[in-house]
């Protein structure tokens, strides 16, 4: 395996933010923490953080383990900044990741998928990608390091890494967080709503793995109206008191159908979602289909009996529902079995809600 380093870019002045964004709090952590913690969990030991202005302040934050490099010409850009970590790069690294310290939501899974892209690339420069749009961090070969530190363009890396485009790669991933950044006010919000979501993916992260796994539209409006009925089921019974993640079941309903089409979709679903980083998932999308226990009122219930209550994306009965499957299985007893062990299963729960809520599902529109 390849040696890495990555270099946190955290010199700059923060100026648009009117704080200082290396040490503002995103849920319990900093940004800086947040980017420090990425690195280590994917195993990432040379950690370079470049300070520059309110140096003091970021070393206060930082642990012997994580090396330091004080870049005093932080004031004439990025470019210095980075110049300054590569510097320090020890002479065995063979690639390293470049992550400014306000892009503090990226996944563990992108950095681990973006190392096991990189060990088949000799030299390279490799990009991570959402919905066809470059992010961060970029990882780059050490083989541009004398040329990073003796140019000085006025584009900055972006140029010396436009010089070399026959050796760019992408790394499509499921992750938004590689794009989101927070210079301003309005930028933070976004980043810290995205971050209260994990670790499951939001809206637009969800469309995303249905783009590349090229779902069918049709299957794809019925999972987003499944995922608007189910987050509304969720919503009410939290206000009731149980306690359901609702991130986890718009999610899971959004991507419930990932594998429709293919054998045992259901479990084939669990398994693309993993892949994607989402293990998470995996029960609520492994079980969509056949409950193994359904003796409580879950995320994995509310997805079950919301997809059941949706034909296409009109809400209906479960007689509505279950009519076509009767009808087909009537001679084949071993099937008609099944099924009519999902509609029990289905109607049990369906029952449960509605005492909850003191309502007839179909009663409930979105």
């Amino acid at each position: 395996m390849k040696t890495y380093a990555a270099i946190i870019l955290a010199a700059g002045y923060s100026s648009r933010m009117g704080d200082f964004k290396p040490l503002m709090d995103l849920g319990g952590k900093n940004s800086l923490q947040r980017c420090i913690d990425l690195f280590k969990h994917c195993g990432i030991k040379d950690i370079i953080v470049v300070t520059g202005y309110l140096n003091d302040r970021v070393q206060e934050n930082l642990k012997d383990d994580i090396r330091t490099v004080l870049n005093n010409k932080y004031s004439e850009g990025m470019f210095s900044s980075i110049k300054a970590g590569v510097e320090v790069l020890s002479k065995n690294t063979e690639a390293f990741f470049l992550l400014p310290v306000d892009i503090s939501s990226v996944k563990v899974h992108t950095i681990d998928k973006m190392i096991e892209s990189y060990e088949k690339i000799q030299e390279g420069i490799l990009f991570p990608v959402f919905n066809e749009k470059k992010g961060h961090p970029t990882l780059v070969s050490c083989s541009l390091v004398e040329e990073i530190l003796t140019k000085n363009p006025e584009g900055g890396l972006r140029e010396i890494l436009n010089e070399h485009k026959e050796r760019w790669y992408y790394e499509e991933i499921a992750d938004r967080g590689i794009l989101l950044d927070m210079d301003t006010k309005e930028d933070f919000k976004v980043l810290y709503e995205h971050i209260l979501k994990e670790p499951f993916p939001d809206y637009e992260e969800c469309l995303e793995i249905l783009r590349l796994c090229k779902v069918k539209q049709e299957t794809i409006k019925h999972m987003i109206s499944v995922g608007e009925f189910s987050k509304k089921i969720a919503i009410l019974l939290k206000e009731k008191g149980y306690n359901l993640n609702i991130n986890a079941v718009q999610a899971g309903s959004m991507l419930h159908d990932v594998a429709k089409g293919k054998k045992a979709h259901a479990e084939e679903g669990a398994k693309i979602v993993q892949r994607f980083g989402y293990k998470c998932l995996s029960e609520i999308i492994g079980q969509h289909t056949d409950l193994k226990t359904f003796c409580k009122i879950g995320e994995k219930e509310i997805v079950y009996i919301c997809d059941k209550l949706i034909k296409g994306t009109e809400l209906v009965t479960l007689n509505e529902r279950f009519e076509e499957a009767f009808k087909r299985y009537e001679y084949s007893p071993d099937i008609l079995k099944n099924v009519n062990k999902r509609y029990a299963h289905a109607n049990i729960i369906k029952q449960n809600i509605e005492n909850i809520l003191e309502n007839s599902l179909e009663n409930l529109r979105w």
